[in-house]
């Protein structure tokens, strides 16, 4: 026979009973015990998520509210919002010129998710806490006419860092619409690979620079040999310690879509020549490179010249033009000078360290910080 739950009046005699019976009356565990048997079901659960251990919210359905509330307090911070700028800033200058500024955070450890965290902790750059379990955002690659393809040889260490710097930043080669970093090692950069390549070892040229041609002979043809290139205008070869400014290298070789152009940057001496911290090339001289460089390789003394030399002199040999371009072009140390606060120049050269190159690019932008 099934027991039936008895009904309210029942429980109501059941308790007098026991009353009577015990003259001290049941005990405050008893009566729970009575009401409990003959309880609701929901109600029972409910009252059971009330009296569970812990903090008055450690029942599953008000967690699950608690869980909910929080997901909606946070915003992790969007590319070009104030947020965002003040996470860069204290990553990439602020913990290597000022890490007293930030007790608690050490710049080697602490990731673009922890910074934010923290500036929000102590009402800094109007950040709101981070939402838990989401990617930190990137910034969407340059797009424009014309069409510029990117890339630089990255070594580890600083040179690397600034690749990590360019990509959260979305600056320098990967504000292009398309970019490439080589290297000797596999890295990951927040999500873009770096394309291997021999050694980056080079030595001294016979000129005082770097003998590097055999390292960038690897790198392009190692480019060349894929399509990628040849789906853009213009390919620019980037140092990582030069600050660049694609959007603004656009206005000086629109007007040479389609020739066979590379690019002269510094005048300084005679004859001018192509400094190798900012290299750009027209796709059909490439291509007049990439048909025709075994005549080069012969012709010249590679192996002891730097690649810029190198590649001025392989180009005209191969009939290409080159185009002076002084103006505004390259700001090389070596080459009349770095002046960071002109708003115009597409490049500027050598800033070896991140809070030396971030610094210079925020100088030039025209919106600054």
């Amino acid at each position: 026979t099934l027991l039936q739950a008895d009904p309210p009046n029942s429980l109501l005699k059941k308790a007098a009973a026991m009353e009577k019976s015990n003259p001290a009356g049941p005990s405050p565990l008893e009566k729970e015990y009575v009401l409990g048997q003959h309880a609701n079901p929901k109600e029972k659960e409910a009252s059971e998520q009330e009296k569970a251990p812990g903090p008055p919210d450690a029942g599953p359905l008000k967690k699950k509210d608690a869980e909910e509330s929080k997901s909606k307090s946070c915003k992790t911070a969007t590319p070009g919002d104030t947020c965002y700028k003040a996470v860069l800033w204290a990553k990439w200058i602020g913990l290597i010129e000022h890490p007293t500024w930030y007790p608690g955070l050490k710049r080697a450890t602490a990731n673009r998710m922890a910074i934010q965290e923290w500036l929000h902790n102590n009402s800094q750059g109007d950040c709101h806490r981070p939402c838990d379990h989401e990617t930190y955002p990137i910034p969407p690659s340059g797009k424009g006419k014309p069409s510029l393809f990117c890339f630089s040889v990255a070594r580890m260490g600083p040179e690397m860092d600034t690749m990590f710097m360019q990509r959260q930043m979305g600056a320098g080669i990967f504000a292009c619409d398309g970019h490439a970093v080589y290297s000797d090692t596999h890295v990951n950069i927040d999500g873009f690979k770096t394309t291997l390549i021999p050694s980056t070892a080079s030595g001294v040229s016979t000129d005082k620079t770097a003998a590097n041609s055999q390292v960038f002979m690897n790198t392009w043809n190692n480019l060349l040999t894929t399509t990628k290139w040849y789906e853009y205008d213009f390919i620019a070869k980037v140092d990582p310690d030069c600050v660049f400014f694609p959007a603004r290298l656009r206005g000086h070789v629109h007007s040479y879509v389609g020739q066979n152009v590379f690019f002269l940057n510094c005048g300084k001496y005679v004859p001018a020549t192509m400094y190798g911290a900012l290299e750009v090339y027209s796709k059909s001289s490439l291509g007049a490179y990439l048909s025709a460089h075994p005549r080069c390789e012969t012709s010249f003394p590679f192996g002891a010249w730097g690649e810029d030399k190198y590649m001025t002199n392989c180009l005209e040999m191969l009939g290409c033009k080159s185009v002076v371009d002084f103006g505004n072009f390259l700001h090389d140390e070596r080459c009349w000078g770095v002046d960071c606060g002109n708003k115009q120049a597409v490049a500027f050269h050598a800033f070896k360290q991140v809070n030396q190159w971030y610094n210079c690019w925020l100088l030039s932008n025209h919106h600054g910080f």
